[in-house]
């Protein structure tokens, strides 16, 4: 999950993996566009990263998560 959501300064995504496998977690904008990557590496088990949103413009975005061919995405609000 993420939270807050809506964000303000930063938010919080979490995730869990049940084996060693690389994973990618990205945000885009509306329209698709690739705002940045969040993270980029092999992993398992429980993680959570902070996402710097203070310097995005107030909307909606899509953080997508892609870990073993799978992909998960969730929408996140920015407010400022």
């Amino acid at each position: 999950g993420t939270y807050p959501n809506p964000a303000q300064q930063r938010a919080t995504v979490r995730y869990a993996l049940p084996s060693k496998q690389d994973v990618t977690v990205r945000l885009y904008d509306v329209l698709g566009r690739r705002v940045r990557t969040v993270m980029s590496s092999a992993q398992e088990g429980r993680h959570q990263r902070t996402l710097d949103v203070s310097g995005l413009p107030s909307g909606v975005y899509f953080l997508r998560l892609r870990a073993g061919g799978e992909t998960r995405t969730q929408r996140l609000s920015v407010v400022q």
